[in-house]
């Protein structure tokens, strides 16, 4: 009989796998779990405010036969309840040769001190913005992006999140 302190031999490797497979058995890992752990995210995050696109003359649908394509913008602004977000979307600041595939995102939040979280495909990127509620995210990559923003000073707010766009 070995000791609490020794090491695992390989009679406690085998009794493990033992039980793990009486486990595996009796309450196998549901098949659907992955699924409903996203479902249960999902939930979760209809807990946050959607903040909502002020120009809905922003909004494009093209179908396969489209021959215009749609007009960048200068800026975006987002409203909901509790906050407004205005985005502005220009190259990014880098002397590399990527620095075409970059994008530098200045921004207006009302609610100064908020943290604004950019999301994209590239994963996310958080700044604060300032007193005056300007902040600035340097160096996203085109494409999709939503943004969340949250007050760390005031629990009570709940998360915004935007509509995602093109940059």
């Amino acid at each position: 009989m070995t000791s609490h302190t020794d090491a695992i031999d390989a009679r406690d490797i085998a009794n493990l796998s033992h039980v793990r497979d009486l486990f595996g058995h009796a309450d196998p890992v549901p098949s659907d779990l992955a699924e409903r752990v996203k479902f249960a995210i999902t939930v979760h995050a209809l807990h946050a405010e959607v903040a909502e696109l002020m120009d809905s003359a922003l909004l494009t649908t093209r179908g396969a036969e489209a021959k215009v394509e749609p007009t960048p913008t200068d800026s975006v602004t987002f409203t909901a309840a509790s906050v407004s977000l205005m985005v502005s979307a220009g190259p990014a600041d880098s002397d590399d040769d990527d620095a075409d595939d970059r994008v530098r995102v200045d921004g207006w939040v009302t609610a100064p001190g908020a943290q604004i979280e950019a999301v994209t495909t590239e994963g996310s990127s958080t700044v604060i913005s300032d007193a005056n509620g300007r902040f600035v995210l340097d160096d996203l990559p085109h494409g999709p992006v939503h943004f969340v923003v949250t007050d760390p000073g005031n629990e009570d707010m709940r998360p915004v999140i935007t509509p995602t766009i093109q940059i």
